[in-house]
């Protein structure tokens, strides 16, 4: 057996427990070409042949042929593989990645260089990738010689990382076979050992499933989070290293009702010897629970100037306005809406992500669609330091396209010209056909080869003929056969479809054309706002303070009467989501309320940092607040432009380093530039 190198045992340890593998599959997996696989397995045939087994090529698969008993005296021949041996570049730097994120301390090179059986120079190529990648995380890895590797950062943002490493590991499909059935897949394996071990990994399985029968996990996506999300609790709780929460969070979460299954779920736990701590109960709560409402009715969302509908209909407008397309807001499309976004705003408020399980089909099947939503959710909600990420625009694109289908099968049916010069017998058997297995076509008329010139130009949506005509004369026309075989009924649906398609996605319906007296009032309310810009530099050094100050200044522009009520808005916006820009050092403060005389924007300097609460109870230092007001009824254009402004404190590095060191005329250039850029 000493022959057979650690590629060989691989390969066929995972025929004997697997079966068939293509050659292509194992040569991904294993980082290596398709011939070297052949070579592999020839050698191995070699050794093979004194336990009278033999792999064999069909078709790109490879098959290990022999009776029960010569496999398993192969089997035992085979000595424990290293599986972490085996990885590829990839794969390697996910477990490392995984490995960071749980650590408690830093971890040397050394360590996954031993590790992996790699030199650490590998080891170094991959941890300017990681390096990268945390960052996006909001996660920072500290590299120091003789100190080792660590990612500083929030235990929420670590675990969001960790969450999110998992489920771009292994598809879906793949994760739940290894919860559900138990899967042998090495790599999968490989993970879990590697990061929670063996028996962890066993018993959250049996936990999990104990706890489903007490809490309603709705589908496969929330059962698995919830998997990974208890193996995280125990992992940290075993540890002794508990998430930091908010104490007042804390509370509301275990003495509330609404989390009152926590109860059962602990009762659980301890049965199993685990006695987690308050703050940990609370995490586990809130991601067992992710459907909750960030606001309780509409009277809560309408009294802080964060109306849902409003929201909404922004949304729906900045769609439709990229698409050139109005769309009819109705009841179904702004109840589910309302429906989905309300948790939706919770989930991104706390740092909570959702997975969109066909957000790729989303995106290719309504492109167009899902490109305007996107703009519109950047546009609008980043007004509130919400960034819609992609699974959530792809559940909104498919709420706005079922609507778009609703309005475009209401306002105009699919109409056909049958082109028959059969006889009046053979046009009325094909027209029955037609209509039997197209009911909803709107129009259904026959014509002969004589009539045709003067009835086609009547527009109908599509034109079928039994028999070829001259393409100048009907360039759009598709043949078929007067019996209507099933091959022509496919034919004739794949038509409808692309068509009914096409004109949910890039029909060309105009939005209504402002009057002139209104876009000269925007035009106007606009260069106001600009002129209007206040840059102010407070002397506070609190939270609290910063806000009184804010407050202050924003009453004597006299744009709100009641100083009381600015304070009431701005504290109850900060209270229900974070103000903060991440990674910017910039605070974003909107709201809309009927008391605004007009709309305002203004930047607030401190002197010195200020600790304030961000994403997932995280904290940032900030030095720098905007301020954007708006009236309730304001317009869509002014609310666009704000919009704008918004999404360049995200996405415009020059911007944000103007807004924070620059003057009042340096910040009013480029927030000119902003307003006048046209998105693609």
């Amino acid at each position: 057996m000493e022959q057979l190198t650690v590629r060989k045992k691989f390969i066929m340890n995972n025929l004997i427990e697997k079966g068939p593998l293509t050659i292509k599959g194992l040569s991904q997996q294993i980082d290596v070409s398709e011939r070297t696989i052949l070579r592999e397995t020839s050698a191995l045939n070699d050794w093979l042949k004194q336990h009278k087994v033999r792999i064999s090529e069909s078709g790109g698969m490879l098959h290990i042929d022999g009776t029960e008993q010569d496999l398993a005296k192969a089997r035992e021949a085979l000595k424990e593989i290293p599986h972490l041996w085996m990885l590829n570049q990839e794969q390697r730097q996910v477990l490392i990645t995984a490995q960071l994120l749980l650590a408690d301390e830093p971890i040397k090179s050394a360590y996954f260089s031993h590790q992996f059986n790699v030199v650490e120079g590998t080891i170094g190529f991959c941890m300017d990738k990681i390096q990268s990648w945390l960052q996006e995380k909001n996660l920072t890895l500290i590299r120091k010689r003789g100190y080792g590797l660590e990612v500083k950062g929030s235990d929420w943002h670590k675990r969001n990382a960790f969450v999110d490493l998992i489920y771009n590991y292994k598809p879906l499909s793949e994760l739940l076979t290894f919860l559900y059935e138990d899967s042998k897949d090495y790599l999968l394996l490989a993970f879990f050992k590697v990061t929670f071990g063996e028996k962890l990994t066993s018993l959250t399985k049996e936990l999990i499933e104990e706890i489903y029968e007490n809490v309603p996990l709705t589908n496969d996506i929330r059962f698995f989070s919830a998997y990974i999300h208890l193996l995280l609790v125990i992992k940290r709780t075993e540890n002794q290293t508990p998430i930091e929460l908010p104490p007042q969070l804390v509370q509301d979460i275990l003495s509330s009702e609404e989390f009152g299954f926590m109860t059962q779920v602990q009762e659980i736990l301890l049965a199993h010897g685990i006695d987690l701590p308050e703050s940990e109960r609370a995490y586990l709560a809130i991601h067992l629970h992710g459907e909750r409402n960030l606001f309780r009715d509409d009277n809560e969302a309408k009294g802080l100037g964060f109306e849902l509908e409003e929201l909404i209909r922004e949304v729906i407008y900045l769609t439709g306005k990229k698409l050139n397309q109005k769309i009819s807001c109705d009841d179904s499309l702004l109840k589910g809406l309302i429906q989905h976004i309300n948790p939706a705003l919770y989930r991104l408020t706390m740092g909570l992500e959702v997975r969109n399980p066909i957000i790729n089909e989303i995106r290719h099947y309504y492109e167009q669609l899902y490109n305007a939503v996107s703009y519109a959710c950047r546009h609008v909600f980043s007004k509130y330091n919400l960034m819609i990420p992609t699974n959530e625009v792809g559940y909104i694109t498919m709420h706005i396209g079922a609507a778009l289908e609703r309005q475009q099968k209401n306002e105009k049916k699919i109409s056909m010209l049958i082109i028959c010069p059969n006889g009046l017998s053979t046009a009325k058997m094909l027209d029955h056909k037609i209509r039997n297995e197209f009911p909803n076509l709107e129009t259904i008329e026959i014509c002969s080869l004589r009539d045709m010139p003067e009835k086609i130009k009547n527009g109908y949506s599509m034109v079928v003929s039994t028999v070829n005509i001259e393409p100048k004369i009907a360039p759009e026309l598709t043949v078929i056969s007067p019996f209507l075989p099933k091959e022509d009924i496919e034919k004739i649906k794949t038509i409808i479809t692309r068509m009914r398609k096409e004109s949910v996605l890039t029909k060309n319906v105009s939005l209504p054309v402002s009057e002139p007296d209104e876009i000269e009032r925007d035009f106007d309310t606009a260069n106001a706002m600009l002129q209007n810009f206040q840059l102010k530099n407070l002397l506070a050094e609190t939270y609290q303070d910063t806000i009184q100050d804010i407050v202050e200044e924003i009453h004597a522009t006299h744009l709100i009467e009641d100083q009381e009520r600015i304070h009431y808005l701005i504290a109850k916006r900060e209270e229900k989501g974070n103000v903060i820009i991440p990674g910017r050092h910039v605070a974003l403060i909107h709201f809309r309320a009927e008391e605004i005389s007009a709309p305002f924007v203004g930047a607030f300097r401190l002197k010195r940092f200020i600790k304030t609460k961000g994403v997932g109870y995280s904290s940032e230092e900030v030095d720098t607040f905007l301020v954007m007001l708006a009236r309730k009824d304001e317009s869509n254009y002014i609310l666009e432009l704000l919009g704008k402004i918004s999404v360049a404190l995200v996405e415009n590095d020059l911007f944000v380093e103007v807004l924070r060191f620059g003057d009042l005329n340096d910040i009013r250039s480029e927030l000119v530039k902003i307003l006048n850029k046209e998105e693609e």
